[in-house]
């Protein structure tokens, strides 16, 4: 097939059909007129493509690994309608397949982020094209890899689809998840644009190289990986196709509410990519904001954090995506702990007998405590300790707090506790980022693993007793947890947080208010993907 053809099939598959007329119509929450990546000016538009590359990365190394641990249950999956799920089954079949539906939707938003890279000439603006044909069909490929799979093991299981039919929203799983994906992966366009796109590689491998894509780092393992996707895709519908397809009709005859487009409809995904345009840089919570909130604060708060469509966390289901660790400033360190009797008393028996709690962080951790009493890239004292891509690293006002939602907890210990746990956290600065999510290793920390060691119950601390759950048979802790727990607790004699305060954004305004409690305490209940967020 010649490049023209290619060309007007993917450009005519590309577009996703519309709704039905008959499915409710998508909300939408901003009135200016759409503007995709490809508006960006050059610079710009790699420095997106690049970041996006990553969240790629780390969305289909998920899909890959969740659609492993899936098969190494196929027992479960297989079981008959006669013999019902335990409530430990149901939780493992349900929680693996929410981190395997974030990872998947993190994959399908940055494949809809690019989809109309046809539309951007490859002699005039080849790294543009180049690079949206390799994140468009690099997600495609691997949501139909692992995607084909898990839909072949999971799917014509009643009693299996109904529990994954279900909303659960503290996981972020929307009513009829399951049913949608399905048709995302059985649907015969989305196959036919695999088997499309393939052939367009080839012809496209010269404007690849031309455009010096292919040498930018990450982008030889996606175009290999692009290519075993493919081909194992392939393989898998040419070899249960026809068993795979003739189940999906029979399922959608009989549901004639579903959706074309899975996860998230056009409009949605062209104003998700609109808002991460128009506010790159611009979070919803103002700097005015962030700072009058240090009034409140005090080191050892907690915080969540969240930026809409900024796909953080992958894998990791739920509404709050990040926490932190707020430590103050030297200044704030030394009044809160160096005059505290308990505290004197316990930094005595360290070695050294320092004087204050500031001057053992000092001596013991030298390197840490030059860069922590430095200032960030805007000038600002470094408050917060935080587990990010970098690893875990000293952050001010900028980075940490000036987010689009924002929540403040005070973990109800002594003062001796909160010291502890901020020694702990200074030792763990500097350590890599775990994008494996594993809490039994202390050589690299996922953000709300640094919150939790840091404030883990020992015989002479009491801490926090915050449960690890299990997601895809994992031990671990959404930063939804941390609000769970919150919620759960509000308002009890035996309450380990109290409120400090919530700052709520509002995407159709464009800005951020000060919310209660009240407000705050059924966050972890939003969908991560829910447009209508307010």
């Amino acid at each position: 097939m010649s490049a023209a053809p290619l060309l007007f099939v993917w450009l005519t598959l590309a577009s996703p059909p519309a709704d039905p007329p008959s499915a409710a119509p998508v909300p939408t929450a901003a009135p200016q007129a759409p503007r995709d990546v490809y508006a960006l000016d050059d610079a710009a538009f790699v420095a997106q493509a690049r970041r996006d590359l990553e969240t790629l990365r780390h969305a289909t190394d998920g899909l890959r690994r969740l659609r492993a641990e899936a098969l190494r249950s196929r027992e479960l999956y297989r079981r008959k309608q006669s013999v019902p799920y335990t409530p430990d089954e149901k939780q493992l079949l349900v929680s693996t397949w929410a981190a395997f539906f974030d990872c998947f939707v993190s994959a399908e938003v940055v494949r809809q982020r690019y989809w109309d890279f046809l539309k951007v000439p490859s002699l005039t603006q080849p790294k543009k094209h180049a690079w949206g044909f390799l994140l468009t069909h690099g997600a495609l490929a691997a949501e139909l890899s692992q995607g084909l799979q898990y839909a072949d093991l999971a799917g014509g299981q009643a009693q299996l689809e109904v529990l994954l039919d279900e909303s659960v929203p503290e996981y972020g799983l929307p009513p009829r998840a399951f049913a949608r994906f399905k048709e995302k992966v059985l649907h015969v366009g989305t196959s036919t644009q695999l088997f499309t796109g393939d052939g367009y590689r080839a012809t496209l491998h010269p404007v690849l190289a031309k455009a010096g894509v292919l040498d930018e780092p990450g982008v030889p393992a996606l175009y290999q990986a692009m290519r075993a996707d493919s081909q194992a895709a392939r393989s898998r519908l040419l070899k249960r196709g026809p068993v795979m397809f003739a189940r999906a009709v029979a399922d959608l005859t009989q549901d004639t509410t579903a959706r074309a487009v899975f996860p998230v409809q056009k409009t949605v995904a062209e104003w998700m990519g609109d808002t991460r345009v128009r506010r790159a840089g611009k979070p919803l919570i103002a700097r005015e904001q962030a700072l009058k909130l240090l009034e409140k604060m005090a080191p050892g708060d907690v915080l969540v954090a969240r930026q809409n469509w900024f796909l953080s966390n992958i894998g990791l289901p739920g509404f709050w995506p990040h926490a932190e660790l707020y430590v103050g400033t030297p200044e704030d360190l030394a009044l809160a702990f160096d005059a505290d009797p308990q505290v004197k008393a316990w930094v005595a028996t360290l070695p050294g007998q320092p004087q204050t709690f500031t001057g053992h962080l000092a001596r013991t951790f030298p390197a840490k405590w030059a860069e922590y009493t430095g200032k960030d890239a805007h000038g600002d004292p470094l408050r917060i300790i935080e587990s990010i891509s970098e690893g875990v690293s000293f952050t001010g006002v900028e980075h940490g707090m000036r987010v689009d939602y924002l929540g403040v907890l005070r973990p109800r210990v002594s003062p001796l506790d909160k010291a502890r746990a901020i020694l702990r956290a200074f030792t763990f600065q500097g350590r890599p980022y775990d994008f494996n999510f594993d809490f039994f290793s202390d050589q690299t920390l996922v953000c709300t693993e640094l919150v939790w060691k840091a404030y883990a119950p020992a015989k002479d601390m009491k801490g926090l007793d915050i449960p690890l759950v299990s997601v895809a048979g994992r031990r671990t802790l959404p930063a939804n947890e941390i609000v769970r727990v919150f919620d759960a607790e509000y308002g009890t004699p035996t309450r380990q947080f109290d409120f400090v305060a919530f700052l709520d954004g509002r995407e159709a305004q464009g800005d951020a208010i000060e919310a209660n409690a009240e407000s705050f305490r059924y966050t972890y209940r939003r969908m991560k993907w829910d447009i209508a967020q307010e």
